[in-house]
């Protein structure tokens, strides 16, 4: 288990290790036997009746699924999603693509899946309560413009009844990626062979 251990940290951070750690320790993961079945799983639990992917400790999973996603259809490009400043804070950052002040304050939508992305924490600054129109403006020079994960930004428009169906893309990516092409995953993302991983 070191080996998926040790790539989890690397790839996703300290925070992420943590927190997969304590999600194992109620869950007993590790008593699958099998990589692939307890990533599997691991995200099932996750997912499951999840409306907040913001606050908290569900920040850690979100930014899973999301560098998990990204780093699987990235086409070549590098980004080290857990750099730091030197206050030891994250670069990349999870963003609203509709600003939670265009939210109702009961309505859950706005830390939905499908509302949020990665972006630098400069871009992040300059666009935080940017209409999603002023937030395309921003992007289009930036790295982050290229991103599978905010081909969002290619859209005219993005409404608040858009986010649901951005959600469940989401999900079905990740899904199709680990269910499908795991092999391929853990080359590209995790940077280690899945035969590896089950021969330790």
């Amino acid at each position: 288990m070191d080996k998926l251990l040790d790539s989890f940290e690397i790839v996703f951070g300290n925070g992420f290790l943590k927190y997969f750690k304590e999600q194992e320790k109620k869950h007993n993961y590790f008593k699958l036997n099998d990589y692939k079945k307890i990533i599997q799983k691991f995200v099932e639990d996750e997912q499951r009746e999840r409306v907040n992917y913001y606050s908290w400790k569900h920040v850690h999973f979100t930014r899973f699924l999301l560098i998990s996603i990204e780093k699987f259809q990235n086409n070549g490009r590098t980004i080290d999603f857990i750099e730091l400043d030197h206050k030891g804070k994250l670069i990349w950052q999870l963003e609203h693509i509709i600003p939670r002040s265009n939210f109702e304050k009961e309505n859950s939508e706005k830390n939905n899946l499908g509302n949020l992305t990665l972006l630098h924490r400069d871009t992040n600054v300059k666009i935080s309560d940017e209409t999603f129109v002023e937030k395309k403006k921003v992007l289009l020079d930036k790295v982050e413009s290229k991103f599978y994960i905010n081909k969002v930004f290619g859209r005219d428009n993005f409404e608040i009844s858009c986010i649901e169906n951005r959600s469940i893309d989401l999900t079905n990516d990740l899904s199709d990626i680990i269910n499908n092409h795991f092999d391929d995953y853990c080359e590209k993302v995790l940077k280690i062979k899945n035969m590896e991983l089950n021969n330790e």
